[in-house]
């Protein structure tokens, strides 16, 4: 087998050291915006500790919020110089990486690209996760990774997409069966790294001792029209993934047939073999793939390192950032609607306590005039009322109202704080070390907690009406004096008539007993009013109280994660244009980036340029810079109205789109959610700087 020799290597080095310069001056801007953020989260922490909302158990659950965005600020930055230092130390290096699952093939190229003896071959099951082949073909560094998605478990998946961020070429490995969709989900992730691709079908056909048999049905499993056919099954997967993989080369190869003809030692079969495997039309498309635009593949790889983590950052900030403001506005909603609660809850409170004395008051108004007859010469007149307030329920009914008003809020309390509960969600974190990992604020169990350390917080409530019921036993005896401690006045009845004096100690005690009714009740009244407030005060206010410090967290670390977004946005748009530009120079087109304004980007999948005003892109260079960067291009104009831009670029009619500026958020129509139309989204975020969503 004799393959030409990729011819500008060394100009690969030139780009990669281009690349290299670009992406460690994106690096130290990075740890720049980082560190402010770091900062930024710190001065809230210390806000919120000096304010006068200072809540322990809620700084405590902030600061553990904060700590894990540091964390994830601090995990960013040194994954994305780790990668820079690596590829550092290998400028020179033009780097392959082999991706398929176990048995489609990969060791089998190693070794015909290395002319190995077939040690390795069949063996992928046996592989640990730290086996990790390199070897060297042509100048090229070719690296081979245990099998992917769920075919050799999640550590060889992170193995085999860590190798894939630095390579600057994926040869991607399927057999001819049929398509497997885990398959073509990790061939979408690939795509999204923005890495060029040569898809690698190995046909699978048998190899007998009879070679015209053996050329005859391998020449069937050639068979253009169902290779084509495999081929388009596996395409059609791309649009579960809002990409396009038409551009993507594919190679059929069988390469069993091509290892067989580097071991045969006879020169005819070797010949026979090598040309019934194909394996020169892929080490020529490799070749050929390198020669023409390994150059730009070396400068993407090292742009895409900081681009890739960046982009994910932006979009997971994005989203946890609406996800706190909307924890944030529940939290809004549920405490107006406890303000109105509250109000109607103390209207009516104090319409039951002026209802229950009023009753009580009356209930014993109407036990006086009798209670006066029979014992207004009892000696044990005070024990005998002391029954009559016990036989009317008096404290019972006061205790049971307190009790009606301490469970009714209870009650409240615990529901608003289900519903809470249940309308919170927790964002979803990223899989990747290198991305910010972060939770949201809102907790749905803690907020449960904090409710149940409020609602059990006790009143002493029966201790307070025993008291206000107990003066009120005691009253009315001791100020008419009847008893033990009126003997003086018994004996008057020896000196004047007997049935005037009964007569004038009834009315006496009637009046006495009037007198004391109605200071008790009041009494009564007033106690259970101000233990009404009490309820109200230590538990409706402080529990709205908590609400608002806890809302002041989730608005703040929102805004902490809307304002990182777009300063890392920033430095995304200007790796987007340098990229870009680099493009166009090697197309011969130098000068043509200063009529692009801004570049927002989707590696792997499309490229949008903001055009200044009144520029036109030439279309037969925007083909070649398509070519180039196997990227789609798309173009809109300049504008300061960010309805037109949105709307342009989502195709939906502007009138459509609502934009609420303070808090920078779009509204769209609701319509069917596709992986394209997310893309376009990501595309208009981009540009505007405003978070599109739903309506």
């Amino acid at each position: 087998m004799s393959v030409g020799a990729v011819n500008n290597l060394d100009e690969c080095v030139k780009s990669a050291k281009i690349g290299y310069k670009i992406a460690s001056e994106h690096e130290k801007k990075l740890r720049t915006v980082l560190l402010s953020a770091q900062n930024s989260v710190q001065n809230a922490l210390k806000e919120f500790k000096r304010s006068s909302y200072y809540s322990p158990s809620i700084t405590n659950s902030l600061e553990e919020q904060l700590s894990e965005i540091e964390r994830s600020f601090s995990n960013l930055a040194l994954g994305v110089k780790s990668d820079l230092d690596y590829q550092r130390d290998n400028l020179s290096k033009f780097s392959i990486t082999l991706f398929g699952r176990t048995m489609a093939g990969k060791s089998t190229l190693m070794e015909i690209l290395t002319e190995g003896d077939g040690r390795t071959i069949g063996k992928g099951a046996q592989r640990t996760t730290r086996d990790i082949r390199q070897y060297n073909w042509k100048g090229l560094s070719i690296t081979d990774v245990p099998g992917i998605g769920a075919f050799e478990g999640v550590e060889d998946e992170h193995l085999a997409f860590d190798a894939a961020r630095t390579a600057d070429l994926i040869l991607f490995l399927i057999t001819d069966d049929a398509p497997q969709a885990k398959e073509a989900e990790c061939f979408s992730r690939i795509v999204n790294l923005g890495k060029p691709v040569i898809c690698v079908m190995n046909i699978k056909a048998a190899i007998s001792k009879n070679i015209k048999l053996t050329e005859r049905d391998i020449g069937k499993r050639f068979n253009k029209e169902k290779l084509e056919a495999i081929r388009n099954q596996f395409l059609q997967y791309a649009e579960e993934y809002g990409q396009r993989w038409n551009h993507i080369p594919f190679v059929y190869v069988h390469l069993k047939s091509a290892f067989l003809s580097q071991k045969t030692k006879d020169a005819d079969l070797s010949m026979l073999y090598c040309w019934m495997s194909r394996i020169e039309e892929l080490q020529q498309k490799i070749v050929r793939r390198i020669s023409k635009k390994g150059q730009f593949f070396r400068i993407k790889t090292f742009v895409d390192m900081i681009s890739n983590p960046v982009q994910e950052s932006i979009k997971n900030l994005l989203v946890q950032c609406q996800l706190n403001s909307r924890q944030g506005r529940t939290i809004l909603s549920k405490k107006r609607e406890l303000e109105l609660w509250k109000d109607k809850f103390k209207q009516s409170g104090l319409s039951r306590v002026n209802s229950l004395i009023a009753k009580i008051k009356n209930d014993l108004d109407s036990e006086i005039a009798e209670f006066s007859e029979e014992h207004f010469s009892d000696s044990q007149a005070d024990k005998a009322w002391e029954k009559v307030l016990e036989d009317r329920k008096v404290k019972t009914r006061c205790q049971e109202l307190i009790k009606d008003f301490a469970e009714d809020v209870d009650n409240e309390l615990t529901e608003i704080s289900r519903e809470i509960a249940n309308e919170l969600k927790f964002s979803v974190t990223l899989t990747t070390d290198k991305t910010l990992k972060m939770t949201t604020v809102i907790n749905g169990r803690k907020i449960w907690n904090w409710t149940s350390t409020i609602v059990s917080g006790g009143l002493g409530i029966a201790s307070i009406i025993a008291l206000a019921t107990g003066a009120a036993c005691a009253g009315p005896i001791g100020w008419v004096a009847i008893g033990a401690g009126i003997l003086g006045w018994i004996g008057s009845f020896f000196f004047e008539s007997r049935e005037e004096k009964e007569r004038e100690a009834r009315i006496k005690l009637k009046n006495k007993l009037r007198e004391s009714v109605s200071k008790m009740c009041d009494k009564l009244q007033s106690d259970m009013k101000a233990n009404l407030e009490k309820l109200i005060s230590k538990r409706l206010d402080r529990f709205l109280r908590d609400m608002d410090k806890i809302n002041a967290v989730v608005f703040r670390v929102a805004d902490t994660q809307r304002d990182l977004a777009w300063k890392l946005n920033d430095s995304f748009l200007e790796l987007n244009k340098q990229i870009v530009t680099e493009a166009i120079k090697l197309i011969g087109a130098a000068g043509l980036e200063y009529h692009i304004s801004k570049v927002a980007r989707l590696p792997g999948i499309k490229c949008l340029f903001l055009l200044r005003k009144d520029t036109v892109f030439p279309e037969d260079l925007k083909d070649k810079l398509q070519t180039m960067m196997e990227e789609r291009i798309g173009f809109v104009h300049e504008t300061d109205n960010k309805k037109i831009l949105i709307s342009k670029i989502l195709n939906i009619d502007i009138k459509n789109i609502g934009i609420e500026e303070k808090i920078g958020t779009a509204y769209i129509p609701e319509k069917t959610v596709t992986p394209n139309l997310i893309n376009r989204v990501y595309l208009a975020q981009q540009f505007s700087e405003i978070v599109i969503v739903k309506q």
